[in-house]
């Protein structure tokens, strides 16, 4: 038999349907205490009309994680849950409380509160999007009160392509962060997980990737985790994974 921790908490996560990168990084990032439950969102490409739209699914999904109990819910979707400015990120939670009567949150709430925990008001961001979508992440995280000092990453129009981009290229993106107090990775279909340990190694400063923030701000909520944002995230995952 299997010998691990007793089974204490369920965590739900509500995933755009081209994600292929999430499920494995919830893997790492949750103790083993804690099991992950997952409905996907319909989006297959980062256009205005299908990010615009995509909390409108969240309804029919937020219910279908209210059936296995789940302890707490996270829209884990950065820019879908951004899209629409400030405060959409709160709404968008509010939504899923409503439905399923647990806490809940937002990967662009969870990176926010990460980032305070960390009292970094100046990031380098690293993104897989256009130009076009970054502007709405660097405009979302100004009006909360975080400066957007440099930006950097692949430019890919199609999510698919998002998940094939190495860690190391990903690190490389973020250059020399310069006077940032901290680096953020965004987009939950990055692999910026990985490329986080990698930049926390070379850089010796805070960095937060949104699979990361996603789950800490689950198990936050389902009382299974720390309450500030580890200083080194995830990186020591053997350790993390053995609670």
């Amino acid at each position: 038999m299997l010998d691990s921790p007793q089974w204490t908490h369920r965590l739900g996560f509500l995933v755009p349907s081209v994600n292929a990168v999430i499920e494995r990084d919830l893997r790492f990032c949750l103790p083993l205490s804690a099991s992950a439950h997952v409905t996907r969102l319909p989006i297959t490409r980062d256009e205005p009309e299908q990010l615009s739209a995509l909390a409108d699914s969240v309804p029919p999904a937020a219910e279908m994680l209210a059936h296995p109990g789940c302890d707490s819910v996270v829209f884990a979707c950065t820019t879908g849950s951004l899209y629409h400015g400030l405060g959409y990120d709160e709404s968008v939670a509010q939504r899923i409380t409503a439905i399923t009567g647990t806490p809940a949150s937002t990967t662009s709430t969870a990176v926010l509160e990460a980032l305070r925990s960390l009292r970094a008001k100046r990031v380098a961001l690293v993104s897989p999007y256009e130009p076009w979508l970054d502007k709405r992440v660097v405009e979302f995280l100004d009006a909360n009160g975080v400066t957007v000092t440099a930006v950097g990453g692949p430019a890919l129009p199609d999510p698919r392509d998002t998940a094939r981009v190495p860690p190391e290229d990903i690190a490389d993106a973020a250059g020399e962060p310069g006077d940032a107090d901290a680096v953020f990775i965004s987009c939950t279909a990055f692999r910026g997980l990985e490329a986080a340990a990698l930049l926390r190694e070379r850089l010796g400063r805070p960095v937060v990737s949104a699979n990361e923030a996603t789950a800490w701000a689950a198990m936050r909520l389902a009382g299974c985790g720390p309450e500030t944002f580890p200083e080194r995230g995830y990186a020591d995952l053997a350790t993390w994974s053995a609670r």
